[in-house]
């Protein structure tokens, strides 16, 4: 894990940009949505299973079944739909019902933001497009410095990095 600080460092932009580059969540996330998505989806498959034997509660059973198998359903759609694409064949950045074209882009900000549920400061791409969308790209990806540089090298001086 980077701090911002280092993370500005590394940004110069002097990558060559050719073809598409695929970019996944770190591995870290990975870990912690899969560790905690695949045990609740077979613990709620067994509670499930569990309610139609009979033996206990059947609507006890089932409702904690149908709410663990929802959880875990949940954390490992999130680790599976996770990916951004920078295809610079057709100019496209593409994520999750995102086509983003690079020329629709007005600017592009590095900077770190309070985002989420639990209000924990995170790096973002504040992307602004020319028909005034903003679209908040949360920097969870494994190569982080080679997809700042393919967008800095790409975007040019678009691309606004924040100092604190």
């Amino acid at each position: 894990m980077l701090f911002y600080e280092e993370l500005i460092k590394k940004v110069d932009g002097n990558v060559e940009t050719i073809g598409k580059e695929k970019f996944s969540l770190e591995l870290n996330r990975s870990l912690i949505w899969l560790g905690t998505g695949i045990p609740f989806f077979v613990i709620g498959i067994m509670q499930i299973y569990l309610s139609t034997l009979g033996k206990e509660s059947l609507t006890k059973n089932l409702i904690l079944g149908i709410v663990l198998l929802f959880i875990g359903f949940r954390h490992i759609r999130m680790h599976l739909s996770y990916k951004i694409i920078l295809d610079f064949d057709q100019n496209l950045l593409i994520s999750k019902g995102i086509n983003l074209s690079f020329s629709n882009i007005k600017t592009c900000t590095l900077k770190e933001q309070v985002l989420g549920k639990k209000r924990k400061i995170q790096t973002t791409l504040d992307v602004i497009t020319k028909d005034k969308k903003q679209i908040i790209i949360p920097l969870m990806m494994n190569k982080k410095v080679k997809f700042l540089n393919l967008l800095k090298s790409k975007l040019g001086n678009r691309f606004l990095i924040e100092n604190k």
